[in-house]
This record gives structure tokens, sequence and C-alpha cells, in this order.
């Protein structure tokens, strides 16, 4: 039955988000309705200028506040994680389905100032994890962004060491984790530079791969998500 099943509604026919194999439309792999919920989640208003995070209800930054954009010229993020957005990420990281980037990465294309930038750095996975998933989502992203912006992508980075699971961590175990894990493959200096991953929580990740680039010669770095995860803190 589930022979047949994929005969006739092929994975990338039906919606990525909530599975209707009838009205998921070509060009992302949404139905309408779920391409609403996506577009309900971009990060438009009430974000912070520096950062884009959710201002909270005073009207300051938390993430700015906590001082987690150090090291970074700014940050970027399409939408608001939760919903659409984490079903998609979730299938493009864990759920081998590459389809369901281009949602994602146009929302990105969209929302950065692509003239400030020469390039395109996708954040590195491990060799063992990135063996176990088959591809790096980030630089699936990437791919994506470039098509749209015309800006390339530049593989930069290595990870030289396995890490955990960054969502399993709290902010300081965040930042242990990832210190040091990062290494240049390549000469970047004087060189502005956007890194890329597929969510942005404490910026852990963004830091440790700017604090590299940085010590290279690269004249700016910043950071650019599909999507934002909210912080509750001040």
């Amino acid at each position: 039955m589930s022979g047949l099943i994929n005969l006739l509604f092929p994975r990338a026919a039906g919606c990525l988000v909530c599975g209707d194999p009838r009205r998921a439309e070509e060009k992302y792999g949404l139905c309408p309705e779920c391409r609403q919920a996506l577009v309900s989640l971009r990060l438009r208003e009430n974000v912070c200028p520096r950062c884009m995070h959710p201002l909270n209800e005073k009207g300051r930054c938390p993430f700015c506040a906590a001082g987690q954009l150090q090291g970074l010229s700014a940050g970027y993020g399409a939408y608001r994680y939760g919903g659409a957005a984490r079903q998609l990420i979730r299938a493009l990281k864990f759920g081998y389905q590459d389809e369901a980037a281009a949602a994602l990465a146009a929302g990105m294309a969209q929302c950065f100032p692509a003239h400030q930038y020469d390039a395109l750095v996708p954040v590195p996975l491990y060799r063992t994890r990135r063996r176990e998933r088959g591809a790096n989502q980030a630089r699936i992203l990437c791919d994506g962004i470039s098509a749209r912006t015309g800006l390339p992508v530049l593989e930069a980075l290595r990870r030289i060491r396995s890490t955990k699971a960054q969502t399993k961590l709290s902010g300081r175990e965040r930042q242990r984790n990832v210190a040091g894990a990062f290494a240049l493959t390549r000469e970047v200096k004087g060189l502005r530079l956007l890194v890329v991953d597929d969510v942005r929580t404490t910026g852990a990740t963004a830091r440790a791969c700017a604090a590299e680039l940085t010590a290279g010669g690269a004249a700016c770095v910043a950071v650019l998500t599909a999507a934002i995860a909210v912080l509750d803190k001040r």
C-alpha cells in the first residue's frame, strides 16, 4: 500500500508542512494555507534594527541586551522559529528533504542588504554528522540564497572537532561547546562575510565562526539564519 501511495504522490508532491498531497505549490512545496502560515512568521515589524530579534514588551532587544551580537556586525533572520518555519527546518535538517530549503531561502534572500556583503559562508558540519545527514543544511540554504542574490558561496570554514547538539545545552554550555571548533580553509582577508545557518538562538555558533573569520582578516562578519528563536529574557 505504501508503495502505491509513493507512486501516486511522490514526496515532493505533498505539502512539506501538513503533508496534503493534492494542493502543494510546485515552487515551494507548500499548500496555500501552510504558505500563509509561513508568511505570518516573517520578521518584519517590532524587531531590533541591529539583529532582527523581536523586541520585548518594553521595546528592548533581549539578544543585544545579553551581548550576544558580540563579534558580529549585524544579524538577520527571515522567520520567527515555530510553526511552519520549524517544520520546514526539521524537514531539511533531519528529514532528507532538500526541497524544504526553497521557501526558507526565498525569505532569507529578502531580509538582508546583499550589496553590503561579498560572500555567503555556510556553518560547517563535522564530517561524521554530515555523513549521517547526507548534506549540510546550511550549504543548501546558501545555494538557494546565492541563486536569488548573486552572492557567491565561500566554504571558508571547517569544523575540526565534533560538538554536541546545541539544542540540548544552556547558553554558557553552547558557547563552550563551539569554542575553537572551527578553522579557516581559505583566505578571507578584507572580505565582508555573511555566516549562514538554519536557526539562531543564543548566537554561540555564529560568534565562534565570526571569531575565526575575523582572526583571518575578514573586514566584517554578520549572521543570517532562516529563523530566530525568541528569547524571553529582559
